[in-house]
Order: structure tokens, then C-alpha cells, then sequence
């Protein structure tokens, strides 16, 4: 009687391991899911556009060089309008695409009522056995990455959601740090002494990062440098001891892969919406060439795993209205202009502050203030007759041609004047009311968002907006599974495709 007791317990137990691995094998092993926060398809477009300008000849032709995720042989396009509004935000969308369920703007993985926990698909993979990894350029609180683990009615409540990273024990962090590491009032436990009691080794260095290999878990690595809300700065801005976004992917292949049940990873180019947001298009095709790399990395794993590899990229929205055209370029673009800017507008805002620190009242002007402008933008203040000798070469060398539409018109040096006035009103404290103010400068500093609408009107670029916009945005799939993404669908559904992709049930999500 025991013996076939004992002989029905190991047929069980034989059973669901079986039943297990079946169901495990019908998906990836290996996971990737890239969003590029806030990247459109015409960001997407003006990278490429941009890569191929800055290399192309006088003679030669339009084109575009395809980027490592275009090429991916299945594309697909999703909706991403939430529960409330036609245009997401990012705690909205991660939530319906990792929870596939709608909710409000600002709320992860809750209900519109704000009472009832989404388990997430992370969760989901991690207690299948996977290994989780989580990377970002923003601080690892913010929404998208706090949508793999977070469940809280709102984004904003940075410490709690930190508290929640450290008990979600998943095994690799990366990026950015914490926005409120000791609580809003700064009275709470650190959130890196918490981490350190929940087994955690948090990295903040290049060598010890290089020094990280396999067995080790539960790992949060954070970049060097930081800026004010705990985010990597920009690529463009980047330094030689800081981390990119396809190194951060690198390692956490090597922590994650030696797993025989996989690894889930999700890694965000948090900082492509940051600077849609600024409309500076030049900082967020930097991110969006750092994300790429990043990609690049996945993409060469897949091809030593292409049998147990899915690779999807995307994003949760667009931001900006970005684009390809503008009135005073008709129908042509110019991409390589916008390689005459060198810092993100993270930067130059700073070295505008400097200035009106630094001078007194009554020498600060635009004209004073050019060669910082010219320095680090390329744009160029003429006299009437440097203008016209450079028209006058401009007919037959592209030298002078190229020199010439990158001087400043009647009409852009207006903008700018009133833009400098209006950056030093808000330098002094005062506040710019009104539509206009909204309209023109979007609450970023004014000299430097006109800046930076200015060099990417003269590449024949033009934004929009300073928010979110509510266009599908695309998607990208390569790998097992791949053919699921194909299609027009919503953000819940793309839940369910990554869902089964995994090859874990595709049943109705279950409350937390």
C-alpha cells in the first residue's frame, strides 16, 4: 500500500514537472522586451535619416541606414490610449502592457478605482523560474521600470515603489538611482540599507561593475553620475567613466543567462522621452542610438540562441509630435545640420544659469552671450555684409552653402531675443504666464528649448507638442515567437502576445 502511494506521489510530482517543461518549451527561453520611452516612428525615421546624412556625399542620393530593430522581420503596430484619456502616460501604458489591463494615468498595475493589485507578467515569468532583469536611464522608481514590479496608485510615490523593488527579489537592476532615497521628507530608512538587508549589492563604480560575473544575484547597478532626478545624463552628455545602456544589457546577459529556466529582461530608454519632451531632437537620437546598441547586444545572444530567443522592441507612446518637415524647408530635410549641436539641452540650461550668474545685469545680451550659443549649436550671427559675401560663395562651394544656413535669420534672431529676455525673467524669479509662454517654451528654459526647435528647423524637423501624443507607435519582434507581434492591437493585447510568448498561461490576469 505505501509502495503505491509513494509510486502515485512520484507520478505526480513526474507529471507536472513534465506538464511544466512542456508548457515552458512552447516559449522563449530567453526574453528581451526594449521600449524606447516615448519614441515614434519618426524619431525612429529621423535617426536613421540623420545616420545616413552625416556620411552621405554631395552627390549622393536620399537614403536612411537601418538601424539594428527596423531590420527585425516582424513589425507590428499598437494603440496606447488608456483608461482615461486618449494620450497615456507611461504608468498607464507599462501597466496595461505588462498587467494587460487599463488603468489611469499615474496609477501601476491598479485598478481605475485604486483598490484592487495586478500581478504583473515579471512576477508571472520570475515565479515560472525566470530570472528577472530590469534596466533603465531614468531612476529605477520611475514608472516604465517600476511597471515590472510596483503595484501603487501613484508613479509619484517614489519611496514606497522602492520599497517595493527591494522585496521583489528580482535578480539584476540597472541604470539610474533613486529619486527619494530617504522618503519625500527625508526621515525614512535609506532605501540602499533596506536593499543591503534584503540581499542586495548595489553598485555605483566602473570597477566594481567590471568585477561582476556569474553566480552573482541580486545585483543594483547605478551609474556613476547622476542627475537631478537620479537619471543616467544624456549620451550625447555622456562621460568616459559612466555606463551605456549597452553595457548595462551586456552584464545583464551574463548574470542572467546561466538560468536553466531563462531570464525575462526589460530595458527602457527612459531619457528618448525626457528630451521629446524638451523637443531637443538631437539629445533624444543620441538615446535612441545608445538604446540601439543595446538592442544590438540582444540581437547577438540571439543569433548564439536563435531557437530560444525573443527579441521585441518598442515603446509605450510617442512624445512631441516630432515632424519630418517643416515650412520654411518645404519638402526638403537636412539631418546632418543637427550635429552642429554638442550637449543635450540638460547641459546648455545649466550654462545659461551660469551666465546670469556670473554677469552683471546690465552687459547681459544675446550678442553677449553668442559665442557660448555658436560653441555649442553651430549657429551663426552675420552682419549684412558677411551675409552677403557668404551668399555670394554660397553659389558655387557647399562649404559656404553649409555655412550660410546655419546663420541665424531676422526672424530666428527675434525668437531668440525674446527668448534670452525671458529666460533671464525666470532666472530672476518671476514666473511666464500665459498661453504663448506654454506654447513657446513648454515650462523648459526659453532661450534653450527655442535653441533647440531652431537647429532642428534648420535640419527641416519641427515639434508640436511638450507631452505625450496619442499615435500607434511600432513594434518590432525577432526570434521565437516573433509572428504574434505582427498585427494592429492594443497594449492589453500585447500583454497577452508577451504572455504567450513566454509560454505562460494566457487566462484573464489575476488581482495581486
Amino acid at each position: 500500500m505505501i509502495s503505491r502511494f509513494r509510486y502515485l506521489v512520484l507520478l505526480v510530482v513526474f507529471m507536472t514537472m513534465f506538464l511544466g517543461s512542456v508548457a515552458f518549451a512552447a516559449g522563449a527561453k530567453y526574453v528581451f522586451l526594449f521600449i524606447g520611452d516615448g519614441m515614434s516612428m519618426n524619431s525612429v525615421t529621423a535617426t536613421e535619416l540623420y545616420l545616413y546624412d552625416v556620411k552621405r556625399g554631395e552627390k549622393d542620393a536620399p537614403g536612411i541606414e537601418r538601424i539594428s530593430f527596423t531590420r527585425f522581420p516582424v513589425v507590428g503596430l499598437m494603440n496606447t490610449f488608456d483608461a482615461g484619456r486618449y494620450i497615456t502616460d507611461s504608468a498607464s501604458a507599462i501597466t496595461a502592457m505588462m498587467s494587460g489591463r487599463k488603468t489611469l494615468d499615474g496609477v501601476l498595475n491598479m485598478d481605475v478605482t485604486k483598490t484592487e493589485k495586478f500581478t504583473t507578467l515579471a512576477e508571472e515569468a520570475q515565479r515560472a523560474g525566470m530570472k528577472i532583469g530590469d534596466l533603465s536611464t531614468v531612476s529605477l522608481d520611475h514608472a516604465t521600470p517600476a511597471g515590472l514590479y510596483a503595484h501603487n496608485p501613484s508613479r509619484n510615490n517614489y519611496y514606497d515603489i522602492a520599497l517595493e523593488l527591494a522585496k521583489s527579489g528580482f535578480n539584476y537592476f540597472a541604470g539610474g538611482g533613486f529619486r527619494q532615497p530617504t522618503g519625500k521628507e527625508k526621515d525614512k530608512e535609506s532605501i540602499f540599507d533596506i536593499l543591503k538587508k534584503e540581499g542586495y549589492t548595489v553598485i555605483q563604480s566602473r570597477s566594481d561593475f567590471e568585477k561582476l560575473t556569474p553566480p552573482a544575484d541580486k545585483v543594483v547597478v547605478i551609474n556613476p553620475v547622476l542627475d537631478a532626478e537620479a537619471a543616467m545624463p544624456y549620451a550625447i552628455d555622456r562621460g568616459a567613466e559612466e555606463f551605456s545602456l549597452a553595457e548595462l544589457t551586456r552584464k545583464g546577459i551574463e548574470l542572467l543567462a546561466d538560468n536553466p529556466n531563462g531570464f525575462f529582461m526589460m530595458v527602457e530608454g527612459g531619457k528618448i522621452d525626457w528630451a521629446c519632451h524638451a523637443n531637443d531632437l538631437r539629445a533624444a537620437i543620441g538615446d535612441i542610438l545608445d538604446f540601439e546598441q543595446a538592442v544590438a547586444e540582444a540581437v547577438k545572444f540571439y543569433e548564439k540562441h536563435p531557437e530560444e530567443t525573443l527579441i521585441v522592441v518598442t515603446a509605450d507612446h510617442g512624445n512631441g509630435g516630432l515632424s519630418l518637415g517643416y515650412a520654411l524647408t518645404g519638402y526638403n530635410l537636412y539631418p546632418r545640420r543637427l550635429d552642429h549641436q554638442k550637449v543635450s539641452y540638460e547641459v546648455f540650461e545649466k550654462k545659461v544659469k551660469e551666465y546670469f550668474e556670473k554677469t552683471p545685469a546690465e552687459k547681459r545680451s544675446l550678442e553677449d552671450f553668442w559665442p557660448v550659443i555658436q560653441e555649442h549649436f553651430g549657429l551663426l550671427w552675420l552682419s549684412a555684409e558677411e551675409k552677403a559675401k557668404l551668399e555670394e560663395a554660397a553659389k558655387e562651394h557647399a562649404e559656404a552653402r553649409e555655412k550660410l544656413a546655419m546663420a541665424i535669420s531676422d526672424y530666428e534672431r527675434e525668437r531668440l531675443e525674446e527668448a534670452f529676455q525671458a529666460s533671464m525673467t525666470v532666472l530672476q524669479g518671476e514666473k511666464l504666464e500665459g498661453d504663448e509662454a506654454k506654447v513657446l517654451y513648454g515650462g523648459y528654459d526659453p532661450l534653450t528649448v527655442t535653441l533647440t526647435k531652431i537647429i532642428a528647423e534648420k535640419a527641416g524637423f519641427s515639434w508640436t507638442t511638450y507631452s505625450h501624443t496619442g499615435e500607434p507607435v511600432p513594434v518590432f519582434a525577432l526570434g521565437v515567437k516573433a509572428e504574434l507581434f505582427d498585427g494592429y492591437y492594443d497594449n492589453t493585447e500585447f500583454y497577452v502576445k508577451l504572455k504567450e510568448a513566454l509560454g505562460l498561461s494566457v487566462e484573464a490576469t489575476k488581482t495581486y
